[in-house]
């Protein structure tokens, strides 16, 4: 890119992909949030409501994910997934993705819950204030189980 009055240097120093504490606690709460707005929006039969929560509560998830498995690339969320995350979680989000649409939602949020969960001890050993949101969670991944 051509910088003629050399500004982008200086900017450059200064940017960083990580996530800071309050940015993972936010991308950890918006999962959450969002998936109890999809099981409210599900109880009311609105499914394409529903498959637009999942894909909101999947890109903070991805964040998520990236803060834990590669944070120096976390704030690029889920453009970066294919080129950051192992295998194995990877391949549970593709799944994921796969599922989300009209007819398939009640299976992608089952495989999103069961992700968040098996995750969820080294995310709440890691929020900042887990107690603020776990609440919710233990709930929501109650009711859609």
């Amino acid at each position: 890119m051509f910088d003629p009055n050399r500004i982008l240097p200086s900017k450059q120093k200064n940017t960083t992909l990580s996530l800071n504490p309050l940015e993972f606690q936010d991308a950890v709460d918006d999962t959450v949030w969002y998936l109890y707005q999809y099981y409210k929006s599900a109880s009311r039969g609105n499914d394409i409501w529903c498959v637009q929560l999942l894909r909101h509560s999947l890109e903070h998830f991805a964040k998520v994910l990236l803060h834990k498995y590669c944070p120096e690339r976390a704030s690029l969320g889920l453009k970066t997934l294919h080129h950051s995350l192992p295998p194995n979680p990877l391949n549970e989000i593709v799944d994921i993705m796969n599922c989300t649409s009209l007819v398939t939602h009640g299976i992608a949020v089952k495989k999103l819950v069961n992700a968040f969960h098996y995750e969820s001890s080294w995310i709440f050993d890691n929020a900042p204030d887990q107690e603020e949101i776990k609440p919710l969670w233990e709930k929501i991944k109650e009711l859609l189980q």
